[in-house]
């Protein structure tokens, strides 16, 4: 995507427009602020001029208008204080739909794959921001149990077989929005802490297979580049997948510790085997990488990315998670 002042300026409302969210007072501002971000998110995603991101905006603005409609709905009936479980169902419903959590999740991949790797960043990490801090707020355990445990499983099963990286992600997104969920019922820190994490991962992942080109798959056994990136990439994605000891244990380690002192022990459980789901379809890419003969010489000249920037997040994902533990020792 082209950094020009149309662009700039369509990021700044973008921002403000979570902001707006976020500051509102009521329920009516939220929304507000939702239907602004919507209208000035289609012309970014829009912006690559693509069969697949005309296809993807308008798929993203079908259900991102019907999840609205739903929530203004809610939104009434709640006002007529009519159906009070009911009406916080539905918003809840519709919140859960502009997030892509199941059995909302349908049209997630499809949109993830005709967009560009910086909207994919935007899409998983910024516009889920409001909605998320809206969805805290109406959080029910019992109404989210359904949802957090069909996100575990299709999270985890449906990017199995997947040979887009796009669409890998995007099911990845879906798991890990169920941990988020599921850590709303624990603490406000818990799932901001949780959130945190997981966009510095996701965003440090989809960035450097931006710079390395990297779409599918194959590509991990067909590129030329320098073994040494694939490992980076490899090691972002393990971190993502909650491998310990890197960085995103740690975030995974506090929700399992809390569903245990919750006494939620089957929920805990249900957790921790679809992670090692999800990190079976990132063994895929190891194994793509390093148990089948690569096209490329072994002996060839190496090219190497010099990216610094690369260099800080696999040294975060590395070792942050034993200095955050050692600063801990200290207090």
């Amino acid at each position: 995507m082209k950094l020009n002042s149309t662009t700039m300026l369509l990021l700044l409302i973008l921002i403000f427009s979570t902001l707006f969210s976020l500051s509102s007072n009521n329920w009516f501002g939220g929304w507000m602020g939702l239907e602004i971000n919507l209208i000035v998110f289609i012309p970014i995603i829009h912006s690559s001029l693509n069969y697949f991101s005309s296809e993807s905006s308008m798929k993203y603005f079908v259900i991102q208008s019907m999840s609205s409609s739903i929530l203004i709905l809610g939104l009434i009936i709640y006002s007529l204080k009519l159906f009070n479980n009911t009406s916080i169902f539905i918003m809840m419903c519709s919140l859960m739909m502009k997030l892509g959590v199941a059995p909302f999740h349908m049209w997630l991949p499809g949109v993830m794959e005709g967009i560009s790797w910086f909207n994919c960043i935007v899409l998983s990490t910024w516009q889920k921001v409001a909605v998320l801090v809206l969805l805290s707020y109406l959080i029910n355990n019992f109404m989210i149990l359904l949802p957090v445990l069909l996100s575990l499983m299709i999270g985890s099963i449906g990017g199995i077989n997947q040979s887009s990286m796009k669409k890998l992600m995007a099911y990845s997104s879906i798991n890990n929005m169920a941990w988020i969920m599921m850590s709303m019922t624990v603490s406000t820190f818990l799932w901001l802490n949780y959130f945190f994490y997981y966009s510095f991962m996701i965003s440090s992942l989809m960035m450097m297979m931006y710079k390395m080109g990297f779409n599918y798959l194959n590509q991990f056994f067909f590129n030329s580049y320098l073994s040494l990136n694939k490992y980076f990439i490899l090691l972002m994605m393990f971190s993502l997948g909650g491998l310990p000891p890197l960085l995103g244990f740690l975030p995974k380690w506090m929700v399992i510790q809390s569903m245990i002192f919750s006494c939620n022990y089957m929920i805990g459980f249900i957790m921790i085997m679809t992670s090692l789901l999800t990190l079976f379809y990132y063994i895929r890419v190891l194994i793509k990488m390093i148990l089948l003969n690569s096209v490329e010489m072994k002996w060839m000249k190496f090219v190497f990315l010099n990216y610094n920037l690369f260099f800080y997040f696999c040294f975060i994902n590395m070792f942050g998670f034993m200095l955050i533990l050692f600063i801990k020792s200290f207090y």
